[in-house]
This record gives structure tokens, C-alpha cells and sequence, in this order.
């Protein structure tokens, strides 16, 4: 019988809702609502004062039971920072991070390797520049990165284009799914792109204002005979 995996991406705007006040419970009831077997989350703090000084992955790992693994982009005096995280329900292991060619502010790749009944797999998170350039720079990177490694691939994120592709990673979405802004969705600047490994079942964009894009929810199975 084929196990169904649910992954999640979420630029949480380090819990600002379209209100404008930060509220992690509020992100994490979203998660939970859905119950994503992985997560994959941008614009996470880490004990900075805009965001109440809280961790916030280890927080939302907390409340949700599910295993975390966060990686900075940005660093002030080693203990306040901002960056990307992955939440997992199932253990998670070989966690690697690599800076992205970056002309303005830092970008990276967060790599881990999700050890789910259905199989292992690995899930890469990235929120890429706003720079068109940049972009293209970053995404060549990502794609020799990708080309290293051995299984089924997931790649999410918040990418800040609408158009973009991966040859290694060809199984996407038919449709782009407007993410953002959130209270009134136009552009799909959140994407999902798996390897040939994958077959995708449904995916949808919950609706929510607890940050300026819409969570984008993916479900996948391993397509038989492919791995």
C-alpha cells in the first residue's frame, strides 16, 4: 500500500501576521490543522527582540512533538539569528547547509535526510534573492547540489519567482498555487519540485493571515517501480 507523505512550506515572516502582530501560536495552529509529516520553513528568528528572543523552530517543534533542525542565513554576535528550518515528524539525519551565491543578502540551501515509513528521503528547503540574477546563480547551485545526491529528492521553498525550473527535479505542480501576498493571493512564489522518484496526489494553499504568504500543502508517493 502506498504511504502518502505530506510536506508543507511556509514563509512564516518570523510569525507576523497580515495584522501585523507576531504570533507563533498562531503559525503553529496552522501546522497543526494540517498535519504535515515535514515542514520546511523561511524567515525563522532565533532570540531576536522583534520575535520575543524565542527559538523560534525549537518552539514550534515543541508544540507540534516533531523533530527540527534550523540553519542561519543571518548571524548578530552568534546568538540572534535568522534563517531556515525543517520540522519532521520522523527522525531526521545527514542535516547539511550550503551559503547560495549572494550579491545582497545571504541565501541558503538547508539539506536533510527525512526518515519516513514510506522511505528516506531527502528534503531541501530554500528561500532564494530577490534579484533575477542572483536567482539564476543560486538555482545553478542548487541544481549541482541536487545532482550529488542518491534517492528521492523534495525541494520547497520560497523561491520569489514564479518561474523557475529544476531539469534533475521534474515533477512540480501542473498549476502555480498563488501564495502570495496572503490576504489576497496573485503570485505562486512558493514551489514544490521532486525528483523522478515522486508521483504528486494533491496540493493546496491553505488559507490563513498568519503570515504574508499561504503555507503551500503537497501530497506525494513514491511512484512504483521508481525507487
Amino acid at each position: 500500500m502506498e504511504r502518502v507523505v505530506r510536506v508543507l512550506t511556509y514563509n512564516i515572516r518570523h510569525g507576523k501576521g497580515v495584522d501585523g502582530r507576531v504570533s507563533l501560536r498562531r503559525v503553529a495552529t496552522v501546522i497543526q490543522r494540517y498535519n504535515p509529516d515535514a515542514v520546511a520553513l523561511q524567515e525563522v528568528d532565533r532570540h531576536l527582540p522583534r520575535s520575543y528572543l524565542r527559538h523560534q523552530a525549537r518552539s514550534l517543534a515543541r508544540h507540534l512533538d516533531m523533530h527540527f533542525a534550523f540553519a542561519p542565513t543571518l548571524s548578530w554576535f552568534r546568538i540572534c539569528q535568522y534563517g531556515i528550518a525543517i520540522l519532521s515528524r520522523y527522525p531526521i539525519s545527514e542535516h547539511k547547509y550550503y551559503p547560495l551565491p549572494s550579491s545582497h543578502e545571504p541565501r541558503g540551501l538547508q539539506s536533510a535526510s527525512i526518515h519516513h515509513q514510506a522511505g528516506t528521503f531527502y528534503l531541501l528547503n530554500t528561500h532564494l534573492g530577490l534579484n533575477y540574477r542572483e536567482r539564476e546563480k543560486q538555482a545553478a547551485a542548487i541544481q549541482e547540489i541536487v545532482s550529488a545526491l542518491d534517492g528521492p529528492v523534495v525541494l520547497v521553498g520560497d523561491m520569489n519567482t514564479e518561474q523557475l525550473t529544476f531539469p534533475e527535479l521534474p515533477v512540480t505542480l501542473p498549476d502555480r498555487l498563488p501564495t502570495f501576498p496572503s490576504y489576497r493571493p496573485r503570485l505562486g512564489l512558493d514551489h514544490i519540485f521532486a525528483s523522478h522518484h515522486w508521483d504528486i496526489i494533491k496540493a493546496f494553499t491553505p488559507s490563513t493571515g498568519a503570515s504574508d504568504h499561504l503555507p503551500l500543502l503537497v501530497e506525494l508517493v513514491l511512484a512504483n517501480g521508481k525507487y
